[in-house]
C-alpha cells in the first residue's frame, strides 16, 4: 500500500515534468533524475498522513474479520486518489501563471466555478479535467488490480493485529515528522538545485496544498485582521514616516566594491555586549571588533524566530504576529532578496550552515535566493558534531576557506549554531554567572571565542584588507539582565561593520540611531552605490534625515512601537491592553498609535497579497 501511494506521487511528478517540459529539459538529465531522490522524504511523510486511517482499519479488520472495513478503505482511497489527481491537475497551468504550485489562496477563487472556467478559457479547463480523470483512471485500477485484491485476503487473527498497530503507528508517527531528526520535515527537504522548476517539481503537490491549509487556517486570507484603518489612511501615514526631506548619506567605506562577509549571529541578545548597553566580559572577542568597527547601538530585531530574521535580513520584510513569509513558497517568491542585488553587482554568493536548513523552510528559501552555493551540515564532513549540527568555530573555518576559494569580489556568509538551546559547545563553562541563562551566556562566549579565531585567520588572508565583515542578529534571545518579552529591549539586538575597507574616522564610531534589521538592506547597498528602492520597508539609515522608529510584534497578536523617547506594546488579542505605556509627551500618544498600527496593517496586507 505503501509503495502504490509513493508510485502514485511519481506519476504526478511525471505528469508535472511533462506538462512544463519546455522548462524542465533546460536543467541536465542528472539533475532531473536526482528530484525524484530529494523528493523521497516528502513523499514518505505524506504517505505516512494518507495511511494513518487504512492502519486503523486494517487493524480492526484482522482482529474483528469484518469485510466492512475493506469497503472503507477501498473508498477511502477512491477519495484520497481523486483528491490528489485534482490537486496535481488544477495546478498544472496555475504554476505557469503564478510560479507556485496549488495553495490555499486558491481555494476563495474555487469558491466561484463558473469564474474560474472563464478566467482559465476552455484548452486550459479541458487540459486540466483530462489530466485529473487520467491520474485518478490509472490510481484507482492499479488499486484495485493490484491492493484491494490482497485487502480482502486479510484473515481474522487474534495475535498478529496488536504487533502489527504498535509497529505501525511507529511508523507512521515516524513518517509524519519525516524521520527521527530533530526538526520536523517540510518543503525545503525537496530543494536541491539553483532550478526552481526542478524544486517545486521534487515538492510533494498534496503535501504542500494540505501545508498551505495549515499555515492559512487561523486567517481569512479575503479580510486583513490587522484592519484599523482603509487602506489608503494606513499607506498616508506610513508613507509620512518614510518621507525624506534630502539624503546626506554618510558614506563610511573607502570603495564600493568590497568583498562582503555577512555573519548571521544565533539568538545574540544586545545584553550581551557591554557596548550596547549589556553585561561585560561575556564577548570580550566582539568588543574588540566594535573598538575598531562601526556599531549600531540601537538595532532592533524585526520578530523573535530565526525565519522571520532571515526574511528581515535578506528580502527585509518586516515579520508578522504569528506567520512567517519564508514558510510559504507561494509568498517568499514575491520578495526581493539582497541575494539578487549582489549577483546583478558581479559577486559570488554562499551561504554555509552548520546544521539542518530545514527548520522554518529556511532551506527553500535559500535555494529560491540562487545563491551560488549553498551548504549544510550534511554537506560536510570530519567535523564533530553536537545534537543541532557541527559547531561554530568549524563553521567559522569553513567560511575562512569559502572566502579564499571565492572569485573576488565575493559576498559569502553564515548563519552560526551553537548559542542556540540545547547549547552543547564544545568549551567548558567559563561564564558563572547567569542563573538559568547561564548554559546560553556560556554558548555566546563559545561563539564570540570562535569569533575571534575567524578574524585572526582572515587578517592572514589576501582578501582581508578589502572585505568588510557585518555582524548581525536573526533575533534576540531572554537573558539574565531583563525578562519581560513585551518591551522593546527584548528585541535589542547587535549589528556591527567592520574592516579595512571602512574609513579611518569611522572606525570604533558607536552609531546611536534607532535602526532595525531590515534597515540593512538599504544601508549596505546604498554604501555599494547600488539601488535598493524594491526593499521598500528598509531604510538608509546612514542618511540623517530618515525618521528613527521601530516596529516589533509579537505572538499571538501584540507589537512594539517605538519611537526615541516614545514607546509602547499592546496586546491587540486582549481587546487593545497596554503592557507598556512609555510616552514622554502624551499629546503624542495617538498618533504613535496610529503609526504603529498602520506599519502592521500594511505588513499584513502585504502578506496575504503574496
Amino acid at each position: 500500500m505503501v509503495l502504490f501511494i509513493l508510485l502514485f506521487f511519481t506519476l504526478n511528478k511525471l505528469v508535472f515534468i511533462f506538462y512544463h517540459a519546455d522548462k524542465i529539459f533546460t536543467n541536465s538529465w542528472s539533475d532531473i533524475l536526482m528530484l525524484f531522490v530529494h523528493a523521497l522524504r516528502l513523499d514518505l511523510s505524506a504517505t505516512a498522513y494518507i495511511m494513518g486511517i487504512p492502519v486503523l482499519l486494517m487493524f480492526l479488520q484482522s482482529l474483528i474479520g469484518l469485510n466492512l472495513f475493506n469497503y472503507i478503505i477501498r473508498y477511502y482511497f477512491y477519495i484520497i486518489i481523486a483528491y490528489i489527481s485534482i490537486i496535481t491537475g488544477a495546478e498544472l497551468q496555475l504554476y505557469s501563471e503564478w510560479g507556485a504550485k496549488l495553495n490555499y489562496k486558491a481555494i476563495k477563487y474555487l469558491s466561484n466555478p463558473d469564474e474560474v472556467i472563464n478566467t482559465a478559457g476552455v484548452k486550459t479547463t479541458v487540459v486540466a479535467l483530462f489530466f485529473i480523470v487520467f491520474q485518478a483512471g490509472i490510481g484507482i485500477l492499479f488499486f484495485n488490480k493490484y491492493i484491494y485484491t490482497h485487502l480482502q485476503k486479510l484473515d481474522k487473527n487474534w495475535i498478529f493485529p496488536f504487533p502489527y498497530l504498535l509497529i505501525s503507528a511507529f511508523l507512521v508517527a515516524i513518517g509524519l515528522r519525516g524521520g527521527l531528526q530533530q526538526i520536523p520535515i517540510n518543503q525545503s527537504e525537496c530543494y536541491y538545485s539553483k532550478s526552481n522548476d526542478l524544486n517545486v517539481a521534487a515538492t510533494n503537490s498534496f503535501w504542500n496544498f494540505m501545508n498551505s491549509i495549515y499555515q492559512n487556517m487561523s486567517i481569512d486570507t479575503d479580510k486583513n485582521p490587522y484592519q484599523f484603518y482603509t487602506d489608503d489612511e494606513a499607506q498616508k501615514t506610513l508613507k509620512g514616516m518614510f518621507e525624506v526631506s534630502k539624503d546626506t548619506s554618510i558614506m563610511i567605506l573607502n570603495n564600493t566594491r568590497p568583498n562582503v562577509v555577512l555573519v548571521i549571529l544565533e539568538s545574540w541578545s544586545a545584553d550581551m555586549i557591554k557596548y550596547t548597553q549589556g553585561d561585560s566580559g561575556i564577548t570580550p572577542e566582539f568588543e574588540k571588533l566594535c573598538d575598531d568597527g562601526f556599531l549600531f547601538t540601537e538595532c532592533y530585531g524585526s520578530g523573535d524566530r530565526s525565519e522571520q530574521g532571515m526574511a528581515s535580513i535578506w528580502s527585509a520584510f518586516p515579520a508578522q504576529p504569528e506567520h512567517s513569509i519564508i514558510s510559504q513558497p507561494d509568498k517568499f517568491q514575491h520578495l526581493p532578496s539582497i541575494v539578487n542585488s549582489f549577483k546583478q553587482a558581479g559577486y559570488h554568493t554562499s551561504f554555509q550552515f552548520g546544521g539542518q536548513l530545514i527548520y522554518g523552510n529556511i532551506k527553500g528559501y535559500m535555494w529560491y535566493n540562487n545563491f551560488d552555493v549553498i551548504k549544510e551540515g550534511k554537506d560536510f564532513s570530519g567535523y564533530p558534531e553536537g545534537k543541532l549540527g557541527i559547531p561554530d568555530e568549524y563553521i567559522f573555518a569553513e567560511l575562512n576557506k569559502q572566502n579564499s576559494q571565492s572569485k573576488q569580489p565575493f559576498f559569502n556568509s553564515i548563519f552560526t549554531l551553537s548559542s542556540h538551546s540545547p547549547y552543547d559547545q564544545p568549551m567548558k563553562e567559563v561564564i558563572k554567572k547567569g542563573g538559568d541563562e547561564k548554559p546560553y551566556l556560556n554558548s555566546v562566549h563559545y561563539t564570540d571565542k570562535s569569533i575571534g579565531k575567524f578574524i585572526a585567520d582572515a587578517k592572514k588572508q589576501p582578501w582581508f584588507n578589502n572585505t568588510l565583515f557585518i555582524f548581525v542578529s536573526d533575533h534576540a534571545h531572554p537573558t539574565h539582565l531583563h525578562t519581560d518579552p513585551f518591551c522593546a529591549r527584548h528585541h535589542h539586538i547587535p549589528m556591527l561593520f567592520y574592516g579595512q575597507v571602512i574609513k579611518p574616522e569611522y572606525r570604533g564610531v558607536k552609531y546611536t540611531k534607532m535602526i532595525q534589521q531590515h534597515d540593512l538592506a538599504a544601508i549596505l547597498l546604498n554604501q555599494l552605490g547600488l539601488k535598493h528602492q524594491e526593499f521598500i520597508w528598509s531604510r538608509n539609515m546612514l542618511n540623517p534625515y530618515h525618521q528613527e522608529f521601530a516596529y516589533m510584534p509579537y505572538s499571538p497578536d501584540g507589537f512594539i512601537y517605538m519611537r526615541p523617547g516614545n514607546e509602547y506594546s499592546i496586546d491587540l488579542f486582549r481587546g487593545g491592553e497596554y503592557h507598556h505605556n512609555y510616552i514622554t509627551d502624551t499629546t503624542m500618544t495617538p498618533q504613535l498609535l496610529k503609526e504603529g498600527k498602520s506599519y502592521l496593517q500594511e505588513v499584513f496586507r502585504q502578506y496575504l497579497e503574496h
